[in-house]
């Protein structure tokens, strides 16, 4: 008695990338070292992004601009917005220090933003 099994294959359902990640990267100046360190870190950010497969990486945002009172950086103001319209759920940056002067300005700014 030979019976015809029939194997079904079902493959696993594809995780949702449900968190929509923003990358935050910033260097003070535009010298060589400081491009290979903003290199470094846009890289590090995006692998560990895409290694996570609830993560959606959404945009990089990347300053050359000193964190110091009346340093415009545009790209750091564009990530702020976009955390404002709910455009991202999680922020990846090298270092708290990368938001602000001290541990006062950055929690001002997340204060603003959450």
């Amino acid at each position: 008695m030979t019976e015809n099994k029939i194997v079904h294959y079902i493959p696993a359902k594809p995780s949702k990338r449900d968190k929509r990640v923003g990358i935050y990267c910033r260097v003070s100046t535009n010298s060589v070292d400081q491009l290979k360190s903003l290199t470094t870190q846009v890289s590090a950010l995006t692998r560990l992004t895409a290694s996570t497969p609830q993560w959606l990486l959404v945009d990089v945002y990347m300053d050359i601009a000193s964190s110091k009172t009346g340093s415009y950086r545009s790209e750091f103001v564009r990530i702020l917005e976009d955390c404002q319209s709910h455009n991202l759920d999680i922020i990846l940056t090298k270092s708290i220090s990368r938001f602000g002067r001290d541990t006062v300005d950055t929690l001002e700014v997340g204060g603003e933003y959450m």
